[in-house]
């Protein structure tokens, strides 16, 4: 057994985008260069944080089983745990909040979470935009069809209407196909299966590890065909300044990895090892 014990975050739900108030409370006053706030004294951590003596990470809680709303109506999911085992490490209280995922990055600059744990592919256009740690987890994306269709890869697709999950990487890849006519933006993934079930679109592109787990868990009559489209190499997202807290969150996936925490959240919810 590890040292890290799950715990289960409640639903803390918090608007990122533009016009909505950031976080108030007992927070110590915003360095004025990079927007942050120290941890309190006592709280275990001197990390450049935007709410004293905690980490708030946040996701889109729409990327099930790496972060979602069970039916208890708690935010949970790998990267729930993986934000909690951090915060373990680092010294400061783990505070998951949630915001559509294509305005994550927005609300990161705008100083109201810590970091971004949601799947965040480390693109080089995000890179001009964050600073990413060493990636958490890799995978890639696949295109799902109907379940008993006879397309086997995305190369006998004609004209098709493809869907994906709006701002994530698999977007700019189908946009990018000749033979996929009509892009269909989604904000999770389950809306753009349960089109493709219903024969609205043709295909749907999303990682592998999602697709497959929803068609099991979830009930959608989809199928993974064909090879790995493009790597799908997840890291944690941190202010485009905040080198130090960067660096930390880096140590504590080591720390991690070595004492087994890391396998033993990657088997719970995934019946194997992501890293």
């Amino acid at each position: 057994m590890t040292k890290h014990v799950r715990t289960r975050i409640g639903a803390i739900a918090l608007v990122l985008g533009a016009g909505v108030l950031g976080l108030t409370g007992c927070s110590a006053p915003a360095d004025a260069e990079t927007g942050s706030r120290p941890a309190a004294e006592g709280s275990g951590s001197t990390l450049p944080t935007i709410e004293a003596g905690a980490f708030t990470c946040s996701m889109s809680g729409e990327y099930r089983p790496f972060n979602y709303f069970d039916e208890a109506g708690e935010l949970v999911g790998f990267d729930v745990d993986i934000c909690t085992a951090i915060a373990e490490e680092i010294g400061l209280e783990a505070k998951p909040v949630t915001a559509p995922f294509n305005s994550l990055i927005g609300g990161l600059q705008a100083n109201r979470a810590d970091a971004i744990i949601g799947s965040l592919a480390a693109t080089e256009e995000r890179k001009q935009q964050v600073l990413f740690t060493e990636p958490y987890y890799e995978t890639g994306a696949s295109l799902f069809v109907p379940a008993g269709s006879k397309i086997t890869s995305i190369d006998e697709l004609d004209g098709a209407k493809v869907g994906v999950t709006l701002g994530t990487t698999f977007e700019e890849y189908a946009q990018g196909r000749d033979n996929i006519s009509e892009v269909r933006t989604y904000q999770a993934d389950p809306d753009a299966l349960k089109d493709l079930e219903s024969g609205r679109i043709d295909g749907v592109i999303t990682q592998g590890f999602i697709g497959n787990y929803l068609a099991k868990n979830a009930g959608f009559k989809v199928q993974e065909v064909g090879d790995v489209l493009i790597p799908d190499v997840a890291a944690i997202a941190v202010g485009k300044d905040n080198t130090k807290l960067r660096d930390a969150i880096d140590a504590a996936l080591v720390t991690l990895h070595e004492d087994g925490t890391y396998d033993a959240l990657s088997q719970e919810w995934f019946g194997e090892s992501l890293g």
